[in-house]
């Protein structure tokens, strides 16, 4: 079987050095792919930074599996993404070695990373305060098999610990009309106009972490609810009363018999139409579900079981019957 979700873009905070991030904010707008029909978020992050005297400070941006062109302002001015070349160059917090190429936050932290995942360019920073600005399209971690997709977007904080000091963080998610909110870790969410608001400290927490899901309706909830086997259980239910009417109307072995051999059957004809049910409240053609005709395996249980059922209510009907006509 197949992998059954695809995984979403790493990144992370800046990695930098003697200077203090006052404060962060991430805003991130979900958008809609038109082709694929696969959502994917926008992000736009600012960093507030103090520095204590006019310097070149190198920044280092972990960025794995990102989408589309990356753009990098300092104060207002577009700044230049280098490239790394680790053979001729050494460079602050990277190193490389016959193990791979790594991210040394510290003495005693490293991290293995591929040498394309990394966004590497020099900032001018003024005396005071400054903006950092980047900006990128990530992909989000989505479920493949399933009758809805579930997205979820990481953003790691660990970074932020090996700045001299690092402020409050406010995300800012702004919805599409194709997604709703589920839950995340950053606790209570303000909303207004469909943004969801958080303000968060990185030493609570090592990452963000926001879940998402197709916007349905009050019918595609009902149904879910209840499940394909759910709707082929109470299909069930309904023939075996059905069932029950026609042996009681008319009782005798055929009605009984083809009874026996019908009712399980359209079980799974129901088992299965209730795929194409729900993907029509949906507004879908075809959803992925995995091995569901391996539950066809279990129709002869049902047929025995069902089978033994009905004779046995069928024989205590006969003998009442028995019963009833010795007694007239």
């Amino acid at each position: 079987m197949a992998k059954p979700w695809m995984d979403g873009s790493q990144h992370s905070v800046l990695f930098g050095g003697n200077a203090s991030v006052k404060r962060e904010i991430i805003d991130i707008r979900i958008i809609e792919e038109p082709l694929e029909k696969i959502h994917f978020a926008s992000y736009t992050i600012k960093y507030y930074i103090y520095s204590p005297q006019k310097q070149t400070l190198p920044l280092l941006f972990i960025a794995i599996g990102l989408q589309g062109e990356q753009g990098i302002k300092v104060n207002n001015r577009a700044s230049k993404i280098e490239p790394l070349d680790l053979e001729k160059k050494s460079y602050p917090f990277l190193k490389k070695n016959i193990m791979g190429t790594f991210v040394k936050y510290d003495v005693a932290n490293e991290l293995p990373i591929n040498q394309s995942d990394l966004i590497y360019f020099s900032a001018d920073l003024n005396e005071g305060e400054n903006i950092i600005e980047v900006r990128y399209d990530a992909q989000m971690e989505y479920n493949t098999y399933g009758f809805i997709k579930n997205y979820k977007l990481e953003y790691s904080l660990s970074p932020s610990k090996y700045w001299k000091s690092f402020g409050p963080i406010e995300v800012n998610l702004n919805l599409n009309n194709q997604l709703e909110f589920k839950e995340s870790n950053l606790g209570q969410e303000k909303e207004s106009n469909n943004i969801l608001k958080w303000t968060i400290r990185p030493q609570n927490r090592d990452k963000i972490e926001i879940k998402l899901s197709e916007k349905i309706s009050f019918i595609s909830k009902i149904l879910l609810a209840i499940d394909p086997f759910g709707l082929a259980v109470i299909s069930l239910l309904a023939m075996f009363f059905i069932h029950l009417k026609l042996m009681k109307k008319k009782p005798n072995k055929w009605i009984l018999i083809l009874g026996i051999i019908l009712v399980p059957i359209l079980f799974y004809v129901f088992y299965f139409l209730s795929y194409d049910l729900i993907n029509f409240s949906l507004g879908k053609t075809h959803t992925k579900h995995g091995y569901i005709f391996f539950i066809v395996f279990t129709y002869p249980i049902l047929l025995i079981f069902y089978g033994i059922l009905m004779w046995q209510i069928y024989r205590r009907r006969k003998a009442n019957q028995s019963i009833e006509n010795s007694v007239k």
